[in-house]
């Protein structure tokens, strides 16, 4: 397939700069010679919207790493097909569960959509990317896949795994983008850790120490049935996967609820599928980790300026909670 320009849309985390890179490994482009835009999937149709202009017959658009979202999918749905008139290749690389309906839609924009949840995001573009690319499945793309999966699948089974999850979760002088970006500059170039990331681990783990005292004193607790624990995100580490496995076993909870100011959910959860309450609250993700943004009522923001951020936790704890009672909190995973 011959391509004029690539353009990458993938998630912000670790799985979507492992994706990010694979999409240069399979198409054989270099950083410099390609479009890296950073999204989430409630905002995924807001970044198409802003290149799309720039997209041109001939190029190929590749997203990775993002599901459906209520908010987003219908707009996003439509520009693909606008996409697509022009020209325009497009695959979607995802390790989400999507509804049957939603991929069938997403088809008939002419896209390519590539769904496989045996293995992280990372991992369906190298995979099936190679393929499809005539790219030879290296043995390097075996260990970026291995490292990578082991921390967005919460196997920890190789030992880069927790290093490079924090590392991805690092906000630095920088700005974020730009951190993400060098990340896929040095994974494409095939190295996978060196000193410079060593040292910003280091300056993580300080920060992440000292912010888990405050994200414990920001929590508010629900009692059975459905036991959540919601808090407030800091600013910086730690992320919201440590956060949740944290307040999951320090208070019994089933859910943990992970609060960002603007209204952005974490869920996690050990044995409740906390993904039939995010497509509740318009978001979606994971049976075990999943996520979305809701609006904060007047009444919790002026509530939290005047008595602190425990405030949010209780409102996001309390919601979370009656939309797991009405899903049925559903167990056994």
């Amino acid at each position: 397939m011959t391509i004029n320009h690539l353009y990458i849309v993938t998630h912000t985390d670790l799985d979507g700069v492992g994706s990010a890179t694979g999409a240069l490994l399979v198409t054989g482009r270099s950083p410099r010679d390609a479009t890296i835009v950073y999204a989430e999937p409630y905002n995924i149709h807001e970044k198409l919207r802003d290149i799309k202009e720039y997209i041109s017959q001939g190029d190929l658009l590749i997203i990775s790493d993002l599901g459906p979202n209520k908010e987003s999918f219908g707009e996003t749905v439509k520009i693909l097909e606008e996409l697509n008139n022009k020209g325009v290749k497009i695959e979607w690389y995802d390790h989400h569960v999507w509804p049957r309906e939603l991929v069938e839609k997403a088809k008939a924009t002419g896209a390519n959509i590539i769904i496989d949840t045996s293995t992280c995001a990372t991992g369906v573009v190298l995979r099936h990317g190679s393929k499809i690319h005539n790219m030879e499945f290296s043995k390097y793309m075996e260990e970026l896949e291995a490292a990578i999966c082991a921390a967005d699948l919460w196997r920890w089974d190789h030992y880069l795994a927790p290093r490079l999850f924090r590392i991805a979760d690092t906000r630095y002088e920088e700005g974020k983008e730009a951190w993400r970006n060098r990340l896929v500059e040095k994974f494409v170039s095939g190295t996978l850790w060196d000193e410079e990331l060593e040292e910003k681990l280091h300056e993580y783990v300080n920060l992440e120490l000292k912010n888990f005292n405050q994200t414990y004193r920001n929590t508010y607790v629900t009692q059975a049935p459905c036991r959540v624990a919601a808090t407030v995100k800091p600013q910086g580490p730690p992320s919201n996967s440590f956060i949740g496995a944290s307040l999951l076993s320090r208070y019994q909870a089933d859910i943990a609820v992970i609060i960002r100011d603007n209204g952005g959910i974490s869920l996690r959860s050990k044995n409740v599928d906390v993904q039939q309450i995010a497509l509740k609250l318009g978001g979606g993700g994971h049976p075990r980790a999943a996520g979305a943004k809701i609006r904060i009522p007047l009444l919790v923001n002026i509530g939290r300026r005047l008595l602190g951020p425990r405030v949010l936790s209780w409102y996001a704890a309390r919601l979370v909670r009656r939309v797991a009672l009405e899903t049925g909190c559903v167990h056994g995973l």
